[in-house]
């Protein structure tokens, strides 16, 4: 079956290929065209008014979500001016607060793909909850460590909690809406 046939063209004399432009296009030209793959009819009115939709509610509560895990990955900065070294017996001469920072990154890398696959596993709107109340958790428990070691426990377990979020949300994104918007979402 030829793309123009899947994607609801009923005719023409023009190849998948010159198709290709106006699938793009055409998708919100006509107020009633053919689904990808199915041929069911679908109003593209109501395809706008969706995407406007998670433009203007999803979007700033997840660009929000990702503000905050920045802004919480950049806090230790913060508390070694406060004196973490001094409070938590670090040598400042050492390589301590290095290590506390660098650890934290495997972590987050290892957790971006399981992350993912749990993600499908369960639904975004199960699974990302879960990696927010598991970051605040580990946040919560940050502000209580005594001593160095505990403060490396808190920064994996934190690299953990927070590696699923951002590519968990890009996946979140790329699985709703009209496929032809998916380089504008991400």
């Amino acid at each position: 079956m030829a793309v123009h046939d899947e994607v609801g063209f009923s005719g023409g004399s023009k190849t998948p290929s010159e198709s290709k432009g106006e699938i793009e296009v055409g998708m919100f030209e006509n107020t009633t065209t053919a689904a990808a793959g199915n041929g069911a009819p679908f109003d593209t009115g109501a395809t706008k008014r969706l995407i406007r939709k998670i433009d203007w509610t999803l979007i700033p509560f997840l660009a929000l979500l990702y503000l905050l895990s920045f802004l919480d990955r950049t806090n230790i900065g913060n508390a070694r001016l406060a004196g973490l070294e001094k409070s938590l017996g670090m040598d400042p001469k050492s390589l301590d607060y290095n290590i506390a920072l660098s650890v934290f990154f495997p972590w987050y890398v290892a957790a971006e793909i399981p992350s993912n696959l749990a993600m499908k596993r369960f639904r975004p709107s199960v699974w990302i909850p879960v990696i927010m109340v598991a970051w605040a958790v580990c946040c919560t428990l940050m502000g209580l460590v005594h001593n160095y070691a505990g403060l490396l426990a808190c920064r994996m377990a934190l690299g953990i909690a927070e590696g699923g979020l951002f590519p968990g949300i890009t996946y979140y994104l790329t699985c709703m809406g009209v496929p032809v918007k998916h380089h504008t979402v991400v």
